[in-house]
């Protein structure tokens, strides 16, 4: 950018232009800026843009405009020399090779000693021959063969001898031959003198030269002979690029003989048992090559294919290997939140329930999908169940809501997180659907206000995220008189409560299609299986082809309780092992269900504390209530308490309660009725408040009843059943409501 104006000659004596000046619009000057530089970047100096700005050098400093001298860089030692695990690595290689070779030393040894026999063997030939003109006998031969005559025979002979002399009277010979005589006459003395311990070091030199000599007449015979074995090529050698180079030519995933990997640093070790090496492939070979042939790889390297971990490190021709020596998973890990009971970000990271085979803590993702967990009875299912709740009893931002199915004794110890917990209640279970469903449709009603397709992590304050676990799942869904509704419900529900920070886990020992819905199957991105009974039980938890990919759950073993395969939408299957938390001498959940509580009391997300939509329509339709395992705490819905009533607004709760307080009578007038709702709720149910006299008894009977009959109307749409208020004469003549109706509207079955 010129300081001048296009059409201003340029003077010495004048003072530049700031053409800033031309601008008193901020924004105008920015565009110009941008303009300019755009210009200047399509220039031939590409996008070398120092005409416009201000260059500062990191050594120059400017107080006023905030900018400091910059540190000069540090130079440091390469991270191989620093780094622990790769020397480590290496001290193997070199421990193991020490052994390799020293376990086979005899085999060395005979093998020097054939070859330097070989090489003595020749070299004497050779002098022999040298001496005596033996190259002379097939001229001689040839003479006799074509019949020459005597004379020429006889010429040859007394040349050969003249030669014979002459070569052994050269500088050369007699050097040789003294020489080989002081040197054998000096070992024979030092021996004679000092014994075979100080001669035999001297005889190195002449082992040396025999073997040279026997290995050059090797090279003439192109005989293979091999001394040294390689260490690297053993069952039991840690991993080098030697051996991935070797098993990758034997498996013929390497094609041409000059194709080799290219370390990307060293190899370093990574657990006791397992070694990691990235590398480069060869140009036309991907790391997707690799991992269609794990199994052929392993079986190279001698080891089992679950040993065996390769990923694509970035980009396809960069490869992450990682090898055990040993099962990775044989051994369990405690759960880090057993001493560290931590608020977790189940909706960020996903649920903390196991690790990898590299060591790696595993989360489960659990946001804005559906979850399906199985396997057979007694392999770890519960425990991967136990992780998952601690969790997320540790997130108070997520409503727990469990349905237990065959052992509801199991989960008593979570009840203090779970907004919803109780025992095998297909009944119940329908009507939780039934409020999931009710709390969806409130939730997309917000959205369509909002203008917006989905709530994320800002939407939590207002709509707290709702985790639904029914575990046994089969235990509900094949249930004769609930298990189909029970089914549609879970279709429906999964094809589009993701979004609105809404979760359902499936958990079933049977997996096949009459226990897992098709569309919840079809409609659940995140499923997990332990191991299970046969190649049709994965598919049935996993995905169909889930065997042919490699996720063969079915082939897990059962010394490894715990162990896994997790398999996510637009991810490889991962094999995980879960974390223990407890066994028979101990609950380890324990503490951690009692941090996750005292963590949501304080922020007023308890169970209890808080208006909970969920549970209201339950105790509206069921006249009971299974917040934090219902009264008791055991998962045994009951009548709320007082405070609870409070939170879940239930009239038919409240009369329940009235009954109770006046001794459980077979009636009870309208008036006395009104006069105890009046007590607890005077803005809604007192005389002053529905605009009645105080005085006037009859009147305010017959508006509050009006008002009664239209309340539980509205609590019992949907349910099936109804209450209206009854007259009686015997005894007196009133009007009010039986304690039998009452009980028979709230679901509670007669005595």
């Amino acid at each position: 950018m010129s300081d001048h104006l296009p059409d201003t000659p340029q003077n010495p004596d004048d003072k530049p232009l700031d053409v800033r000046q031309l601008f008193t619009n901020p924004d105008s000057l920015a565009d110009a800026v941008r303009e300019a530089r755009a210009r200047v970047q399509m220039t031939r100096a590409g996008h070398a843009d120092t005409i416009i700005g201000t260059v500062r050098l990191a050594h120059e400093v400017d107080d006023e405009a905030g900018i400091v001298e910059l540190p000069v860089a540090r130079r440091t030692l390469p991270t191989a020399l620093l780094d622990r695990e790769v020397w480590r690595h290496r001290i193997d290689v070199v421990v193991h090779a020490a052994g390799f070779h020293a376990a086979r030393s005899p085999r060395y040894a005979w093998r020097l000693g054939h070859l330097s026999v070989l090489g003595a063997w020749t070299e004497f030939r050779t002098a022999c021959g040298y001496l005596l003109a033996t190259d002379f006998g097939h001229m001689i031969d040839e003479a006799k063969r074509h019949n020459y005559g005597e004379d020429h025979v006889a010429q040859l002979r007394a040349d050969r001898r003249k030669e014979a002399k002459a070569r052994r009277r050269e500088n050369t010979t007699i050097l040789g031959i003294t020489g080989f005589t002081t040197y054998t006459t000096a070992v024979i003395a030092l021996a004679e003198v000092w014994g075979m311990g100080i001669a035999a070091p001297f005889l190195i030199p002449a082992l040396a030269f025999l073997y040279a000599c026997g290995m050059r007449e090797l090279g003439r015979r192109t005989e293979p002979f091999e001394i040294f074995e390689q260490a690297a090529a053993a069952g039991d050698a840690p991993l080098t690029d030697a051996t991935i180079n070797a098993v990758l030519h034997e498996r013929k995933i390497f094609t041409d003989e000059n194709h080799a990997i290219q370390l990307v640093g060293p190899i370093r070790e990574t657990t006791i048992n397992a070694s990691l090496a990235t590398f480069k492939l060869p140009s036309g070979i991907t790391a997707q090559r690799l991992i269609a042939n794990k199994n052929a790889i392993a079986e190279g390297l001698n080891v089992e294919p679950s040993w065996l971990d390769i990923e694509q490190d970035g980009h396809p021709s960069r490869v992450s290997m990682w090898i055990a020596s040993s099962d990775p998973l044989a051994q369990a890990r405690v759960s880090p939140l057993v001493t560290a009971p931590d608020r977790q970000d189940v909706y960020k990271q996903g649920a903390m329930i196991g690790f990898t085979r590299r060591g790696r803590t595993f989360y489960l993702p659990l946001r804005h999908v559906m979850v399906l967990l199985g396997g057979m009875s007694r392999t770890g299912k519960g425990m991967i169940l136990r992780n998952l709740i601690c969790a997320l009893g540790l997130d108070p931002r997520i409503n727990i809501r469990l349905a237990a199915g065959a052992k509801p004794g199991e989960h008593i110890g979570y009840a203090s997180v779970c907004a919803t917990f109780f025992g095998r209640r297909p009944d119940r279970v329908l009507a939780l659907l039934q409020g999931l469903l009710a709390e969806a449709l409130r939730r997309e009603a917000y959205l369509e206000e909002q203008g917006r397709a989905k709530m994320n992590e800002r939407d939590l304050e207002l709509f707290p995220w709702e985790v639904a676990i029914l575990d046994e799942a089969q235990e509900h869904t094949t249930d004769a008189e609930y298990g189909d509704d029970i089914s549609q419900l879970l279709e429906k529900l999964s094809g589009f409560i993701a979004a609105l920070n809404m979760t359902i886990i499936l958990v079933t020992q049977d997996p096949d299609k009459n226990t897992v819905p098709r569309k919840y199957k079809s409609n659940s991105a995140v499923r997990a299986a332990t191991k299970t009974g046969s190649p049709t039980q994965t598919n049935a938890i996993l995905k169909e082809g889930a065997t042919g990919a490699g996720m063969r759950a079915h082939e897990l073993s059962r010394d490894v309780p715990g162990a896994a395969i997790a398999d996510i939408d637009g991810l490889i299957g991962e094999l995980l092992r879960s974390y223990f938390i407890e066994d028979d001498a101990y609950d380890g959940a324990e503490p951690i269900i009692r941090a996750g509580h005292k963590l949501r009391t304080a922020e007023g997300r308890a169970p209890g504390q808080f208006f909970d939509p969920i549970e209201a329509f339950l105790l509206e339709r069921t006249g009971t209530s299974s917040v934090a395992g219902g009264p008791d705490g055991r998962g045994k819905p009951g009548r709320p308490t007082a405070a609870a009533a409070t939170l879940h607004r239930s009239l038919l709760s409240d009369l329940l309660d009235i009954f109770e307080a006046k001794g459980n009578p077979d009636r009870l007038r309208t008036l006395e009725i009104l006069t105890a709702l009046a007590a607890a709720d005077p803005d809604t149910w007192s005389a002053k408040a529905l605009s009645v006299d105080e005085n006037d008894e009859k009147g305010w009977a017959s508006k509050g009843g009006t008002k009664l009959n239209k309340d539980i109307a509205k609590e019992l749409d949907g349910t099936g059943r109804t209450l209206t208020s009854g007259e009686w004469t015997k005894g007196g003549r009133g009007r009010g409501y039986f304690l039998a109706g009452v009980r028979a509207a709230a679901g509670i079955a007669p005595e």
